[in-house]
């Protein structure tokens, strides 16, 4: 590894080297100096006008080691982060299609860790060119959404929205700031169904069409919810899973949505039935979700009777007495879950 920090080479001999730098970083045996110059031959890769190529090549090809893949899926991030700008179109088109092609052949064996950054490039190409270059990408989404039996692709989707919803609405992400306008439109968007938005926004000008399909994603969360609700919470791992996903991306959402959309889409009774299930992450993911809603300022008669209105029923009444009583703790024996949870309801129910 002398001369670990030199780039030159053949395409070959560079994923040679990114394979032997990987090595000597993991190895127990390297010596200090060898994981340096490893490092920083790995850094300097990022900075060569092929490493997208190299990313791509290596991050779609499954027989590479999730650490390879991992690296790989960098180069891609790197690209798309620090270099947008200075890319063409036909570049930064290239590398949009490389990252739905990768999201699109994520599969269940792919570790978590792999899924997640796969989904992050499609956040960090969605915050710098949706809305203008990019315009099919609830099309996109939702053909993802709909490839059948794979709850992988159901997970990315929440991520990429959930995702979108955070920078756009609550971070401080210098290039959302930036496109601010577009991309907060664009989201209200997708998420609301399209004749609660005519109605809420009558005089609206007209804008890049964004959208596909009237539904929005507000109702299809809520309906997928609802099927997850119906499935083996308690013994599907990967039931639960977009369970919980699918209620972290409402608790995203119901700070900014339109109250009208919300009732709509049936968001209420759908985190009710979730807080009645016996899992504890999923009660505490609709709390979570039911505090965000009812943390909002401000609502009129309409909004109140739609969306406050019914935790006063006899049924949410009688839910939440059963709940307060069993996240009782004993001060002898304290249940850490039962502890947050009363903690979050005793919040919501301020």
């Amino acid at each position: 590894m002398a001369q670990a920090a030199s780039v030159n080479g053949g395409r070959s001999e560079i994923i040679s080297r990114i394979h032997q730098a990987l090595e000597a970083i993991h190895s127990s045996l390297s010596s200090n100096n060898a994981r340096r110059d490893a490092q920083l031959f790995l850094e300097n890769i990022k900075t060569i006008d092929e490493a997208p190529f190299h990313g791509f090549t290596l991050a779609s090809n499954k027989s590479q080691s999730p650490v390879v893949r991992h690296y790989a899926l960098s180069l891609l991030e790197h690209a798309i982060k620090q270099n947008w700008v200075e890319y063409t179109d036909q570049q930064s088109s290239m590398l949009r299609e490389w990252t739905l092609e990768l999201c699109r052949s994520l599969a269940k064996d792919d570790p978590l860790y792999i899924r997640s950054k796969t989904a992050q490039l499609w956040v960090e190409v969605a915050k710098r060119c949706w809305g203008s270059e990019w315009m099919d990408m609830d099309e996109m989404l939702l053909r993802i959404w709909q490839l059948p039996d794979s709850a992988v692709h159901k997970e990315l989707v929440l991520f990429v929205l959930e995702t979108l919803s955070d920078e756009v609405f609550n971070g401080d992400d210098a290039v959302v700031a930036m496109r601010e306008g577009v991309l907060s439109r664009g989201c209200v968007e997708i998420f609301t169904p399209a004749h609660i938005l005519k109605e809420a926004f009558p005089n609206r000008s007209a804008g890049p069409e964004v959208r596909f399909g009237a539904e929005g994603w507000l109702g299809r969360v809520a309906d997928f919810l609802g099927q997850c609700l119906n499935g083996d919470v308690q013994n599907d791992v990967q039931v639960r899973s977009c369970a919980v996903k699918s209620l972290t991306l409402l608790y995203s959402l119901m700070p900014w949505a339109i109250p009208k959309a919300v009732a709509v889409a049936n968001c209420v009774p759908v985190m009710c039935r979730a807080l009645a299930t016996p899992d504890v992450s999923i009660q505490k993911a609709s709390l979570e979700a039911l505090h965000a809603l009812y943390s909002r300022p401000n609502f009129n008669e309409q909004e109140f009777k739609d969306l406050v209105a019914p935790m006063y029923n006899a049924t949410s009444v009688d839910l939440l007495k059963r709940l307060l009583a069993w996240s009782a703790v004993d001060v002898e024996d304290v249940d850490e879950d039962k502890y947050q949870f009363g903690k979050k309801f005793s919040e919501a129910s301020a």
